[in-house]
């Protein structure tokens, strides 16, 4: 419950941030807005307000923005007329701002996610490929019945040296029980010095020997403001990769590759309870991702996507002359097509996976 919980929080922001962002943009140049839905599906409740109706829909798996303009007007007999209102009145310009204002808001939202986990764990830093520097160790948590229980080292002691190693990393520590003949530690606990050794490995323990602890490297602090800048430079710097990541992807998943780098619902359910057992600075990690990832989807020049939209109103302007009536709206519909079918196509892999797995 949890998992699907957190799943339906993480999409449904995501998605409503990304409409709400449509929603201002349009209103900034004049474009009034008829419908903002939070959810999808049948309408749960509906309110008018400042010339919008609002909406909650039924299921909680993102959200829509009906904005007047962005298909042909029909007559009573039926009879395709070019659009007359709204987004259709825009020039380019004020069109590709409505229309990339979800992208913006979603790599803003993934960044401000992305450094609110960082501060929580400094050590997601690596991540953004800021230099993290490791202050020294501490012990994480010791095993029951092994033999740092029975030396009396405890979970929260921070190693001060091992060996005579001043301050060491876990990678550090592990080096020294792998190697030394004896392991000499000094703890701070409690504020308070603690000394500790044992032979090693210990009598009737052959190597390699488990110490039995779990070590976590200490890192300093880093502020909202800086994480925020690394976070945002890191959104920015992954652009081409997600792009080359969407098409290999989404190539291997039709010629049926092994190598399917795309997630589905199944793969993103799968991330978001393994992100919650851990943690909510994992949760949030996750979230600024899926936030980027939907971003940068959203560019795609797909028709029916942001990107391709903003790619035909762009041709159109190029050209000086609207596509015939109803012809654009079957562009957007066989993207809207293609993309639910690569959808179904790797949610289909990624079942068929799980149940041979």
């Amino acid at each position: 419950m949890l998992t699907a919980l957190t799943f339906a929080l993480i999409l449904t922001s995501a998605v409503v941030v990304h409409e709400l962002a449509h929603f201002l943009a349009a209103r900034s140049v004049g474009v009034a807005v008829r419908a903002f839905s939070v959810g999808i599906g049948p309408i749960l409740a509906r309110v008018k307000w400042r010339g919008t109706e609002w909406r909650l829909s039924l299921l909680p798996l993102g959200g829509y923005v009906d904005l007047p303009g962005m298909g042909a007007r029909v007559d009573e007999d039926g009879t395709l007329h070019h659009p007359d209102e709204g987004m259709a009145k825009l020039r380019l310009l004020p069109k590709l701002w409505v229309l990339v204002a979800g992208v913006i808001a979603n790599y803003v939202l993934g960044s401000v996610l992305l450094a609110s986990a960082m501060t929580m764990q400094p050590g997601f830093r690596e991540i953004t490929g800021a230099q993290v520097v490791v202050e020294g160790s501490e012990i994480a948590r010791v095993v029951p019945g092994s033999t740092a229980e029975a030396l009396g080292i405890r979970g929260g002691d921070r190693i001060l040296s091992v060996n005579g190693l001043a301050d060491p990393g876990p990678d550090a520590v592990v080096d020294q029980v792998r190697g030394a003949d004896r392991l000499d530690f000094v703890f701070l606990r409690d504020g308070e010095r603690v000394e500790l050794g044992t032979p090693w490995p210990p009598a009737g323990a052959t190597r390699p020997a488990q110490l039995g602890v779990e070590i976590a490297a200490i890192i300093p602090p880093v502020g909202f403001w800086t994480a925020l800048s690394e976070s945002a430079a890191f959104g920015l710097r992954v652009v081409p990769e997600m792009v080359r990541g969407f098409v290999s992807g989404f190539g291997a998943a039709i010629t049926g590759a092994e190598n399917a780098e795309v997630a589905g619902p199944v793969g993103m359910v799968t991330m978001v309870s393994q992100a919650t057992r851990v943690g909510l600075a994992s949760v949030l990690l996750l979230a600024a991702v899926i936030n980027f990832s939907l971003g940068v989807f959203n560019l795609l020049p797909i028709p029916g996507l942001d990107g391709g939209r903003m790619l035909l109103a762009t041709v159109v302007a190029i050209r000086g002359r609207p596509f015939r009536p109803g012809q654009e709206e079957q562009f957007h519909f066989a993207g809207i097509v293609l993309v639910m079918a690569l959808i179904v196509l790797v949610t289909f892999r990624e079942l068929s996976a799980l149940f041979k797995g």
